[in-house]
């Protein structure tokens, strides 16, 4: 407590608390846990951090919780109605067991992007049990901590859809935890999804649109190959953007006397995506611009990598994914599409035209990859266009009243209807 009374001496404006308490569990998460918020707060830094801001706010709400010796807890059910036996407190600053639950958790997922998406939300689940405890003290990983934590996801602003894949990955994590011993109930089962029943927000592009979009590349340089080849694979392929940065020259094959591509997608899911001619003409161009011969670079060689690298000039490497939303965004915003699109958008449009042109479903989950045929519809982004609306079918063979009484009427949609 001699550290608090000098800081109150010191101190006195609460001003800027937040910002200290915000800083410091931000050193306390990047450092694992292994540094608790009073040990950041007598380093130099935490007092350079006190000082710029003048404040005591962090100190009330640290000392009392912290300055007690913590001694770790043994792992052993305190609470008989949740059968949980392991606290907020194990859980911020966790043990060797713990810890190593936690990386055998991420290590056993097969996706690295997988990895890394339930790695980001442990990190954040980590966070609020952090400021929860600063709040509160110490307390049993019930399912009303659970509950706090997707209340405190809505009250962020995120989507229902992003709250219940949070929901989902603590889920299997503690789903793992019973397994390991650390836990004897999953306290998220009783967790409730959102189950949003909600158009997606994904919006495709139509067959002009897609068209303008191809005519924008300059093919003359290395650069507008590149970006042309890439736009084939995602609108004739229907490529995700993961896949196109994660090709490969071995990946590129023939069956049957067509050329095709071998691709293993979500869940190490196999599958066979021909390209045809023009797509397959679109790669060739790009090679021989840019002066490559897949027959003879190893299989392992990055079929994009960048053309140029200005700031570290490391070229040998895969386009980053960052990078593939670049090439949609621009191109479609050159060829005058209003519309908010994506490399998804273009996955989408795909679909959506396989499926105007009478494509069988089987087809088309092979095509996409995917496990459940449940997903065509929700991806055929045209089955929802305003133009073929049943609406426009209707007709009951009665006049219309009100275009007779006031010609005025029929545009008035234009000038008084406002466009999302």
């Amino acid at each position: 407590m001699k550290l608090g009374r000098l800081l109150l001496k010191k101190f006195r404006s609460k001003k800027g608390g937040l910002r200290v308490r915000n800083a410091m569990t931000s050193i306390h998460v990047r450092s694992g846990g292994r540094r608790s918020p009073l040990s950041f707060l007598k380093t130099h830094r935490g007092w350079r951090i006190a000082r710029k801001v003048k404040t005591v706010a962090v100190v009330a709400a640290v000392l009392p919780t912290a300055a007690p010796a913590e001694k770790p807890v043994a792992i052993k059910a305190e609470n008989p109605q949740t059968g949980s036996i392991i606290t907020t407190s194990d859980f911020v600053r966790p043990g060797d067991k713990l810890r190593q639950s936690i990386e055998a958790f991420l290590v056993d997922q097969r996706s690295e992007h997988t990895r890394r998406a339930y790695g980001k939300d442990l990190k954040r689940f980590v966070r609020f049990l952090l400021v929860r405890k600063l709040d509160r003290g110490p307390e049993n990983l019930s399912r009303i901590v659970l509950i706090a934590y997707k209340e405190s996801l809505l009250s962020e602003g995120l989507q229902h859809t992003t709250v219940d894949r949070h929901v989902a990955t603590l889920r299997s994590f503690f789903r793992w935890l019973v397994e390991d011993g650390l836990l004897e109930k999953n306290p998220a089962e009783g967790v409730r999804f959102m189950n949003p029943r909600r158009l997606s927000r994904t919006v495709g592009f139509t067959d002009e649109e897609v068209k303008r979009v191809l005519a924008q590349p300059n093919l003359h340089t290395r650069t507008g190959a590149q970006h042309y080849a890439i736009m084939m694979l995602l609108f004739y392929c229907g490529l995700r953007r993961s896949e196109v940065c994660g090709l490969r020259t071995g990946n590129i094959a023939t069956e049957r006397g067509l050329a095709v591509l071998r691709l293993t997608g979500k869940g190490d899911a196999e599958r066979i995506v021909v390209m045809i001619k023009p797509v397959w003409n679109a790669l060739q161009y790009y090679f021989r611009i840019t002066r490559r011969s897949p027959s003879t670079e190893r299989k392992d060689t990055f079929l994009f990598s960048p053309i140029r690298n200005n700031r570290t000039g490391e070229t040998i490497k895969p386009l980053d994914a960052s990078m593939i939303f670049y090439i949609v965004t621009r191109y479609a915003r050159k060829a005058g599409v209003a519309n908010r699109v994506s490399p998804h958008s273009c996955r989408a449009t795909a679909i959506s035209n396989a499926r105007d042109h009478n494509v069988p479903d089987r087809a088309i989950q092979q095509f996409a990859g995917w496990a459940s045929p449940d997903m065509i519809t929700r991806y055929d982004k045209r089955r929802s266009s305003v133009e073929k609306s049943a609406a426009h079918a209707i007709n009951y063979g009665a006049c219309d009243r009100a275009s007779d009484m006031s010609p005025v009427v029929a545009s008035a949609p234009q000038k008084m209807i406002n466009s999302p």
